[in-house]
């Protein structure tokens, strides 16, 4: 189980990868416990998803009530959640990433709870009845765009893959995520 110290630790981490700074892989636990302790993230990322479906519900911007938005998108969520770190794993090899495959799953697992939160917030502030749809699709861009850096980001730290590498690994786990969700929906 994660432990408080370890999930400020952690995030501590995290918030140091958004910020560019190397030194914040050195936060995580990357031993092979900390890699499996790090799954148990997405734990952190239900209740981020739960107020964003809430949102989504109230603004009725998408088909459902609360309930089939959360409960329904949960497979969804797994699913989207291992993807793309069991197909990393099958092409470590040939990227020649082995060796710094764990400390990337560990890194963008940790990372995915601030990333999901920054999604979050355009969508829970027009529901809040704070801004507008407009300005939350603004929001929403410049914040999806927050996310991809900070996805390649960690992919270049913690990886320590080249830029064309690391840009090539966003657009597919972009794509892969979108295959998923229009897949299961």
């Amino acid at each position: 189980m994660l432990t408080p110290s370890e999930i400020a630790r952690s995030l501590g981490g995290a918030w140091q990868l958004f910020l560019a700074r190397p030194d914040g892989l050195q936060r995580l636990d990357r031993s092979l416990g900390g890699f499996w302790r790090s799954f148990l993230v997405i734990l952190l990322i239900l209740p981020i998803n739960a107020v964003s479906m809430l949102a989504a519900s109230r603004l009725e911007i998408t088909d459902g009530t609360f309930d089939q938005l959360f409960w329904g998108g949960l497979p969804i969520l797994f699913l989207d959640w291992i993807s793309f770190p069991v197909l990393l794993a099958l092409a470590a090899g040939p990227l020649g990433v082995k060796r710094t495959y764990v400390d990337y799953v560990v890194a963008r697992n940790w990372a995915s709870p601030l990333a999901s939160a920054l999604l979050a917030v355009p969508l829970v502030l027009q529901g809040g009845g704070i801004i507008p749809a407009g300005m939350s699709t603004l929001l929403s861009l410049v914040a999806m765009a927050l996310v991809l850096r900070y996805h390649f980001l960690v992919l270049r730290i913690a990886l320590g893959v080249t830029i064309p590498i690391a840009i090539a690994l966003v657009v597919f786990d972009v794509l892969l995520s979108i295959f998923i969700v229009a897949t299961l929906q």
